[in-house]
C-alpha cells in the first residue's frame, strides 16, 4: 500500500498526541479517558470503584461526545481527502480551547470545568479517530487505541503481508512513549497541563500541508 512518508509520520504524531491527552485525562480529570473508550466501558461496569457515579457520568459524557464526533466527523470528510485538513485544525482549536481552560482555571477541584474538558477533549479524540482512519485508508493503523492496529498486524503477519508493519509498529510506540511524556509532564509541571496534545497536532498539520 503506497502512502506518503509525511503523511505516515503524521499518524505517528497524532499517536503520540492521543497517548498524552489520554494520560491528562486519566490524571487529572477523575479517572476517565478521553481517547480510549474501551477503557470508559469498563469503568462504566466496576461498580465497586470509589466515587463510581463520578466516574459513570464522565465515562458516559466522554462516550456519548466522541460518538458524536466520529459521526461528524465522518460525515463532514467522505467527500474527499480535502477536508482533511480542515478537520485536523478543529482537532487543534479544541485541544487548545482545553489547554486554554485548564490554565484558566488554576489549582482545586473545578467539577463543571473538567466536565467541559472531558467532553471537549472526546470531541477532539473523535476527530483524531476520523482523521487516522481516512489517513491510513487500508493500513489499519489507528491514532486513538492499539487493539486494532495490533489484531490488523497479527493478521497480515498470519497471512505473511508485511507491507505497513513499520507503520503500525510506530504508532503503537508513539501512543506508549505520549502516555509516558504526557504523565511525565503533568507530575513534573501540572500548570503546563495539556500541551503536549496541541504541540502534536501543530507538527501533525506541518507535515500534512507537507504532503498536499
Amino acid at each position: 500500500m503506497s502512502m506518503h512518508r509525511p503523511i505516515q509520520w503524521a499518524l505517528v504524531v497524532l499517536s503520540f498526541g492521543s497517548g498524552a491527552t489520554d494520560a491528562f485525562a486519566f490524571l487529572a480529570l477523575g479517572g476517565v479517558f478521553t481517547a480510549n473508550m474501551t477503557g470508559n466501558l469498563v469503568l462504566v461496569g466496576l461498580v465497586g470503584r470509589p466515587d463510581y457515579v463520578q466516574t459513570l457520568i464522565a465515562s458516559v459524557a466522554a462516550v456519548l461526545a466522541f460518538l458524536a464526533a466520529l459521526y461528524l466527523g465522518f460525515r463532514v470528510t467522505r467527500s474527499g481527502p480535502s477536508r482533511l485538513l480542515p478537520l485536523l485544525v478543529g482537532v487543534g482549536v479544541v485541544q487548545a480551547v482545553v489547554l486554554g481552560i485548564w490554565w484558566s482555571a488554576g489549582t482545586g477541584p473545578h467539577v463543571s470545568l473538567d466536565a467541559l474538558m472531558i467532553v471537549l477533549s472526546a470531541v477532539a479524540m473523535g476527530w483524531h479517530t476520523v482523521l487516522g482512519r481516512r489517513l491510513s485508508a487500508r493500513a489499519g493503523v489507528s491514532t486513538t487505541f492499539v487493539t486494532g492496529t495490533l489484531t490488523a498486524l497479527m493478521l497480515d503477519l498470519s497471512e505473511g503481508r508485511h507491507e505497513v508493519h513499520s507503520l503500525r509498529l510506530a504508532a503503537i510506540g508513539a501512543l506508549v512513549v505520549g502516555s509516558f511524556a504526557g504523565a511525565l509532564l503533568l507530575l513534573a509541571a501540572p500548570g503546563v497541563g495539556p500541551v503536549l496534545p496541541v504541540v502534536a497536532v501543530v507538527v501533525a498539520l506541518l507535515l500534512m500541508r507537507r504532503a498536499a
